[in-house]
């Protein structure tokens, strides 16, 4: 009886981080959804669709580092910013191994998981979401669902799709996770 108690009081205790992310993303459904309609309908000014990866990882995680009074870092800064702090931000590796997609997908329930797409002076960022993996046909693999805006085609930006959907090849892509 009294390991049921106490197995029942940590599963108490637990319960409140566990959910801690799970409610953040259903808390911030609403601005998700919302930001990335309104990139894909922005027209000449992208600033929601180049704004969107610092404001969404402040609003989910409450991590402040891209964005400052005035604007939020662009996808390129952001990435340069992640793969020079190993003390923040740690590499899973690349998207093309199942192991680090599916390591992306359960860790992305309590911390901040990012997919990073670096090709010369361009950025690309998805935000990992928890959720059940998919069938990407194009990649070969079970990949994560994601949200991610592209100023490059904001028509492209998408919520709660396959990594897939925001980037072409896997092995060009790095997963990264907060520590």
């Amino acid at each position: 009886m009294k390991v049921l108690c106490l197995f029942g009081f940590a599963i108490a205790l637990l319960l409140p981080v566990l959910a801690s992310a799970e409610d953040a993303w259903t808390k911030n459904d609403g601005y998700l959804k919302s930001a990335i309609n309104d990139c894909a309908a922005a027209g000449a000014d992208r600033t929601v669709c180049r704004n969107f990866t610092g404001e969404a990882l402040s609003r989910l995680f409450g991590i402040g580092d891209f964005c400052v009074e005035s604007r939020c870092q662009m996808a390129v800064e952001i990435e340069w910013e992640i793969r020079n702090h190993p003390d923040k931000w740690g590499a899973l590796g690349a998207a093309s191994d199942q192991a680090v997609l599916d390591k992306a997908r359960e860790l992305s329930a309590t911390k901040a998981v990012v997919a990073i797409l670096k090709e010369a002076d361009r950025g690309q960022i998805a935000i990992v979401m928890p959720g059940a993996a998919v069938p990407s046909g194009k990649w070969g693999l079970n990949v994560p669902i994601a949200v991610g805006a592209r100023v490059d085609r904001p028509d492209a930006s998408v919520y709660a799709k396959g990594l897939n959907w925001l980037f072409a090849d896997p092995a060009n892509v790095v997963i990264y996770v907060r520590l």
